[in-house]
C-alpha cells in the first residue's frame, strides 16, 4: 500500500475500533505534497485536552457552536450584526484572516446583506489559554452582546472547545454561535479564489503557511534556484505582516526566530536575519512580537518563571495589562 492508501486504512481501522468515538471524526487528508513536506512518522497519544485552554470540567458545555460548511459560512460572513472571532494566536492572524467581507465593494443587491458584513475580531492571544481572559473582559462581552457569533481556526479543532466555553459564558446574550466545519483548510478548498479570506493560513507542519496561490505551502527545503526575494513584496491591504526589525512587508516565518520577551514566533526578513539581532548583545529587544511592543514588555521570557498556576519568582509579567514588575 502507498502512504496515501495506508493512512486512510488506518482511519477506517479507528472507526472499526470504536465507532462511538471515531464514526463522526472529520479526517482531513492533504495529498500529493512534495517529499520535503511529508511527515516522517505518525504518533497517537492520549491527552486530556486536544488544545489546552485551561478550562475546567463543567466550565464549558459538551456542545460547541453550530457547524457550518464552507459555503454556508461564506454566506454568514456577509450578514450584518455579526462578528467573526479568530480563535488562533496573534502571530497566525497577522499573515491571514477572514476580513475580506468588510473590505469588499458592495456588489450584492440582497436586501439582507446591505452592510459591511461580519466584523473581524482578533483576541490578540499568544496561546489558547488567553481566550478565557479575553472573553471575561467587559469590552469583549459588550462587543458580542446580541450579535451572531462566527468562529474559525486552522482546521476546526480549536473552535470545538472555544465555542463551547463561549456558549456557556454568554448564553442567550448572543444571537447564536457558529463555527467553520473543517476550518480555513476546508474553506480554501471550497473557494479556490480565496473568498473572503485574505493572506495565508499558518499551519503547524512543514508547509509553514498555505495560500490560494501556494497549496503546497511556503515551507520545506528552500532551493536556491527557486528562492524569491520577498522583502517589500505586495501583501494584501491592511494585513499587519511585517518584519519585526525594519517593518518591511514580510509574511514568512523562517529561521525559527522567537520573540525575545514572550517566545512566540516573529517575522524577520532575510536582510535583518543576516544581522543576527537575536544573537547580538544590545539588539535583542528589537526582536519582539507586535503584542510585546504594544504592551511595552521588556523583560525576557527566560527571566520569568512559569508554573501550572501562573507565575512565580523574582520577575512577574502581567501581559494582560502590559506591565512588568518585581517582588
Amino acid at each position: 500500500l502507498t502512504a496515501k492508501e495506508t493512512i486512510r486504512h488506518f482511519a477506517q481501522d479507528l472507526r472499526n475500533f470504536d465507532s462511538r468515538v471515531f464514526a463522526e471524526t472529520d479526517f482531513k487528508y492533504i495529498d500529493n505534497l512534495p517529499a520535503d513536506r511529508h511527515f516522517k512518522e505518525l504518533k497517537v497519544i492520549p491527552v486530556q485536552e486536544l488544545v489546552f485552554y485551561g478550562i475546567k470540567d463543567g466550565d464549558a458545555g459538551e456542545k460547541g457552536g453550530v457547524h457550518l460548511e464552507a459555503k454556508e459560512y461564506h454566506e454568514m460572513l456577509q450578514k450584518d450584526n455579526t462578528v467573526v472571532i479568530d480563535v488562533r494566536n496573534h502571530y497566525e492572524t497577522i499573515i491571514g484572516r477572514f476580513d475580506g467581507q468588510q473590505l469588499r465593494k458592495e456588489k450584492s443587491s440582497s436586501k439582507t446583506n446591505t452592510g459591511t458584513g461580519a466584523e473581524y475580531l482578533d483576541p490578540l492571544m499568544r496561546k489558547s489559554t488567553d481566550f478565557k481572559s479575553w472573553l471575561a473582559k467587559d469590552e469583549t462581552q459588550d462587543k458580542l452582546k446580541d450579535k451572531t457569533v462566527l468562529m474559525y481556526c486552522t482546521g476546526g479543532i480549536r473552535c470545538e472547545r472555544a465555542s463551547a466555553y463561549l456558549k456557556e459564558e454568554m448564553g442567550d446574550k448572543v444571537d447564536g454561535v457558529f463555527q467553520l466545519q473543517g476550518g480555513i483548510e476546508r474553506y480554501l478548498k471550497a473557494f479556490p479564489d480565496g473568498g473572503f479570506w485574505r493572506g495565508k493560513n499558518f499551519v503547524f507542519d512543514k508547509r509553514e503557511a498555505v495560500g490560494i496561490d501556494n497549496p503546497e505551502g511556503d515551507g520545506g527545503v528552500i532551493r536556491k534556484q527557486k528562492k524569491k526575494k520577498l522583502a517589500g513584496k505586495e501583501i494584501p491591504d491592511a494585513l499587519p505582516s511585517k518584519c519585526c526589525m525594519c517593518g518591511v512587508n514580510w509574511d514568512r516565518y523562517v529561521g525559527k526566530k522567537k520573540c525575545f520577551t514572550c517566545g512566540v514566533p516573529v517575522l524577520m526578513c532575510e536582510k535583518c536575519m543576516s544581522l543576527k539581532p537575536d544573537k547580538t548583545k544590545g539588539m535583542e529587544l528589537k526582536v519582539r512580537c507586535p503584542l510585546c511592543k504594544s504592551e511595552k514588555i521588556t523583560v525576557p521570557a527566560s527571566e520569568v518563571e512559569f508554573t501550572a498556576n501562573g507565575m512565580k519568582g523574582k520577575v512577574y509579567g502581567d501581559t494582560q495589562k502590559g506591565k512588568v514588575y518585581g517582588d
